[in-house]
């Protein structure tokens, strides 16, 4: 499990270049004109912090989805078919156009106009909130990864891994907008893909049950066991 978690931070460290063009005009927009040094850096935190119990709320989901499969012994199945669901992500898609999504996303784009005039740590941190909740690709790449570990608990920790990754880029270009240039992120970008595809074909080895430690372990189908009562046997004495 160690070697999921390590990809789950990787994913959000390599990923953060995307996220500043997805969601780095949020971070900027951040209300801490007015706030001195201390109060805007602690609200910048807490900005983050909220995307990470997003993502952590959403990775425990997942996470008790694939536990469920784990169970039932389809463990190596799940790792297949999430593995496979991640290369639907390097390419074009339609998934946040479809419309239940674009009615989500106007539900918080409200949302956030409410709070975004609240300077309070509470307004920090639910912004944050209302970011993670936003549809995002690479998020979706992430709980995929969320779904194919075996336990709600390793589920949460994936994506808040995941989400740690993201936080040193989206912290940086709110305070130093400037921090990376247009050009080169778009040139960061396009190995993103690359990335992405290996990812898949980790998952994808995964299930195959290979026995490469770390990489492609031995599943043990998982069954359950059941305690069944002893009769014990009472010697009966001889009548009288």
């Amino acid at each position: 499990m160690n070697i999921l978690y390590s990809i789950a931070f990787m994913t959000g460290l390599a990923g953060s270049f995307h996220c500043v063009g997805m969601c780095g005009p949020i971070a900027l927009a951040l209300p801490v004109g007015k706030l001195s040094f201390f109060q805007a850096t602690l609200s910048r935190i807490l900005y983050n912090v909220g995307r990470i119990l997003i993502y952590s709320t959403l990775g425990g989901a997942f996470g008790y989805f694939g536990s469920s499969f784990f169970v039932a012994g389809f463990q190596q199945q799940l790792s297949i078919f999430m593995g496979l669901l991640i290369f639907l992500f390097i390419f074009p898609n339609k998934i946040v156009t479809w419309s239940p999504f674009q009615k989500f996303t106007y539900y918080l784009t409200n949302s956030f106009r409410k709070v975004f005039p609240i300077q309070s740590p509470i307004g920090f941190l639910i912004l944050g909130m209302l970011n993670g909740l936003l549809p995002c690709g690479l998020v979706y790449v992430a709980l995929a990864g969320a779904a194919a570990s075996s336990t709600p608990t390793q589920g949460a920790i994936f994506m808040a891994l995941f989400g740690l990754g993201t936080a040193p880029m989206m912290f940086s270009v709110s305070v130093l907008p400037k921090f990376l240039s247009l050009n080169v992120r778009q040139k960061i970008n396009k190995y993103l893909p690359i990335y992405t595809f290996c990812l898949a074909i980790f998952f994808v080895v995964r299930g195959l049950n290979l026995g490469i430690p770390y990489v492609s372990p031995k599943f043990e189908k998982q069954t359950a066991t059941r305690t069944i009562p002893v009769c014990h046997t009472i010697k009966k004495t001889d009548r009288q």
